[in-house]
């Protein structure tokens, strides 16, 4: 999903016009890259209808214009929920993984790559150990 597609998701969850969104987005102090000087209402618009493609650093404002976290803009909640009910399907002990989960919203951006990163290393050396143990069973 397209970072513009769950804003507009978001705004629609939320009730919230592309109107109200550019407004706040402006008492934010959203300010052209380029030139340093807040956009108009019209390149506002083009941003958020994907007339023109979002710049990294207006993230942070749309973010905190919807009242979310920035990870929220690049997962949907149903894709959010399917993770859920995957942890809740293969552990009885599901609240570790809820608590987990309503904890990461408070997880600053640097330590969320990190935390990223150890969990792709372990699933690469659990990965590599269940080989292990097939290629050993089938030895056997």
């Amino acid at each position: 999903m397209k970072v513009i597609e769950r804003i507009n998701e978001i705004l629609k969850e939320k009730n919230m016009s592309k109107k109200e969104l550019a407004h706040r987005l402006i008492d934010f102090g959203l300010k052209a890259h380029k030139t340093g000087e807040i956009p108009s209402i019209s390149s506002i618009y083009a941003y958020l209808n994907g007339n023109i493609d979002l710049k990294a650093d207006m993230i942070p404002y749309i973010a905190d214009a919807l009242g979310i976290c920035e990870q929220e803009l690049f997962s949907s909640s149903k894709e959010s929920l399917k993770l859920v009910a995957k942890f809740y399907n293969r552990n009885s002990d599901y609240r570790h993984y809820e608590k987990i989960i309503e904890l990461l919203e408070y997880l600053p951006p640097k330590t969320l790559n990190i935390l990223e990163d150890i969990l792709i290393q372990n699933k690469k050396t659990i990965q590599n150990l269940n080989e292990n143990i097939n290629s050993i069973q089938k030895d056997s």
